[in-house]
């Protein structure tokens, strides 16, 4: 039983075999964890860049899993769910191609055309429009949650006067990182405007970020108030999980240290929950996924 109970001792736990200081705490512990943490985050980010394919797209992401999902959310508020539109489905498409040609993540374009014209092209005259963009997420269920938790995209989501949307679901390479796009389009048409409703086929992207748009009068300045919203990535959980482990460890060695006293060349434990308190903020701040 011993041999099984030591090396959690030594490890984990203050103790005369680590001069009451746990290993996992050593400074060359703390080495280990922070090369063996860059080395993963070089080798994802070597194989995102060569191989966009594995580890750049997301493989779980597609417009029938959105669509259901949003429409479960509107249901469940007890509104009536979107039908999909081939027409803003169209101008959603138009919307992802144009972002990647001419490399940008926003809801205007550097030539500053609106969401509001990739709608009009289609031939949709509509009452109301709005907008939702989301990338680098890694399967629909992220996508629309990333939305939900966000007030003002969770509004635009359940917003009553919308009776369609369109998606699009594309893969490419956005400020320089391959990456899955998905548009999400809104709309109501005008009671003249009796466009037949078709269903198209589903796609495939990755992580996320959205945006929301109200109707016709909308301004580009409502468009770039919506506020961003951060998304953790598998790499940043893994990270912060870390930080949040060594914390732990920390947090049992000053109530060891406080209550038993025991002679140790080192104690600087204070100094060190306050380090790793910091760099688990300073990680959650910089999140990769955003929502607009």
């Amino acid at each position: 039983m011993n041999r099984f109970i030591f090396p959690i001792q030594h490890y984990f736990f203050p103790h005369h075999s680590n001069n009451y200081k746990a290993k996992s705490l050593h400074l060359s512990s703390l080495l280990f964890y922070v090369a063996l943490l860059l080395l993963v985050q070089f080798t994802v980010k070597t194989f995102r860049k060569d191989y966009p394919e594995i580890l750049g797209y997301a493989k779980d992401v597609n417009i029938n899993r959105i669509l259901t999902l949003v429409n479960q959310k509107r249901q469940e508020a007890g509104l009536s769910p979107l039908a999909l539109s081939p027409l803003l489905t169209t101008s959603a498409t138009n919307k992802g191609n144009d972002m990647f040609g001419n490399n940008y993540w926003a809801h205007i374009s550097p030539s500053g055309k609106t969401p509001w014209e990739f709608i009009r092209e289609t031939g949709y005259d509509y009452d109301y429009a709005g907008e939702n963009l989301a990338k680098s997420f890694d399967s629909s269920d992220q996508v629309v949650d990333a939305w939900m938790n966000s007030p003002t995209h969770r509004t635009n989501l359940l917003k009553p006067e919308y009776t369609e949307m369109g998606l699009a679901v594309i893969n490419g390479k956005l400020l320089g990182e391959e990456t899955t796009l998905v548009v999400q389009e809104f709309g109501t048409r005008t009671l003249s405007d009796t466009v037949a409703q078709i269903t198209p086929e589903a796609i495939v992207p990755t992580q996320a970020v959205a945006v929301v748009l109200p109707p016709n009068s909308f301004s580009a300045t409502t468009i770039n108030t919506v506020p961003k919203v951060v998304v953790y990535t598998p790499l940043k959980s893994i990270s912060i999980l870390t930080a949040e482990f060594l914390l732990v460890v920390l947090f049992l060695d000053g109530i060891y240290m406080w209550k038993f006293k025991p002679h140790r060349l080192s104690s600087r434990t204070l100094a060190h929950i306050i380090f790793i308190g910091a760099l688990i903020g300073a990680m959650g701040a910089t999140g990769i996924g955003a929502i607009l």
